[in-house]
């Protein structure tokens, strides 16, 4: 049975010290591999909690000059993670530690995604120059410019290979080859939509974050429009994720400063306040911490990604 957060009144009478002090004995290690990581643009930090328990384990990350964190990506073959923010450019650190290691594009703009390539560089959206650019790993220095993009969000390589990128201005979601740039397709999500974030169900449908609408569009992988489904008092849905374990999906919105956590055959809402406890701030975006092993762009059976995380 899926875990449900206790009520709000309820955890309103319990200090938030306790809770958190309760809760972390059942969490894993700072960095582990499994867990959520949550960002803020207002705390400008990324937690850790618990992918069972939804329980704070620590602050994982903290900027060392960027401002307004934005999407996290882990990288699977190189212990690395990437932090977008509003300003200050793109953040990398130790997926273990946590320790910051450079930063990437720093006199850029608004740089909502950095994102590993099949390369093993790094792409990053960003919002002053309206593309998406690979920078080299290991220098931090700019190779090219991959794909115009009118002010790109966050952005994944699905289980086809392609790079898929949200416009948040534009309101729609593009698809390249992630090698080459070159253009595969685009659909756009319902006019005034912001597009925010893309996920992958097992079978092949997408599911795309919108604000305005404020809704996780459902499309089957033609990109027809299936429906659409919403949490509990949203105002501003960023960030999800599809969680390792459980296959449910998990969806950040920023005004109940909550991840929502919903089932992924019936799309019914299952837990309206999955992080205990939250921060109380705005929050962006939500990744699970892969297990350690080479890039691979193949689709996976969904067995064969909860054997992974047994």
């Amino acid at each position: 049975m899926p875990l449900r957060a206790p009520g709000l009144r309820a955890l309103a009478a319990i200090p938030i010290a306790i809770l958190a002090l309760a809760h972390t004995a059942l969490a894993g290690p700072p960095g582990a591999v499994g867990d959520a990581y949550v960002t803020s643009d207002v705390d400008n930090q990324t937690q850790q909690y618990d992918a069972t328990t939804g329980a704070l384990v620590a602050t994982f990350i903290t900027p060392a000059a960027a401002s307004g964190q934005m999407a996290i990506h882990f990288g699977e073959s190189n212990n690395r993670v990437l932090v977008g923010s509003v300003s200050g450019g793109v953040e990398e650190f130790n997926a273990t530690t946590g320790a910051y290691i450079k930063t990437y594009n720093a006199g850029g703009g608004l740089q909502w995604a950095g994102l590993y390539a099949p390369s093993g560089n790094v792409y990053i959206g960003d919002h002053a120059t309206n593309d998406v650019r690979e920078y080299d790993a290991v220098t931090g220095a700019m190779v090219g410019v991959l794909t115009a993009c009118a002010a790109p969000a966050d952005m994944l390589i699905g289980p086809n290979g392609n790079l898929f990128i949200c416009s948040y201005t534009g309101g729609f979601v593009m698809e390249v080859d992630a090698v080459t740039g070159a253009f595969v397709d685009q659909w756009s999500q319902a006019p005034g939509d912001r597009t925010n974030d893309i996920a992958f169900l097992p079978g092949g449908d997408i599911l795309v974050t919108v604000m305005q609408t404020n809704v996780v569009y459902r499309y089957d992988s033609g990109k027809n429009l299936l429906g659409s489904f919403a949490g509990t008092a949203w105002g501003r849905t960023h960030g999800i994720d599809i969680g390792p374990a459980d296959g449910n999906i998990y969806v950040v919105d920023g005004i109940t400063a909550q991840v929502h956590v919903f089932d992924p055959v019936t799309f019914v809402e299952l837990n309206a306040a999955f992080l205990i406890p939250t921060t109380g701030a705005k929050l962006v975006d939500i990744a699970f911490k892969p297990e350690p092993g080479p890039v691979s762009l193949e689709s996976r059976s969904w067995g064969s990604i909860k054997a992974l995380h047994r």
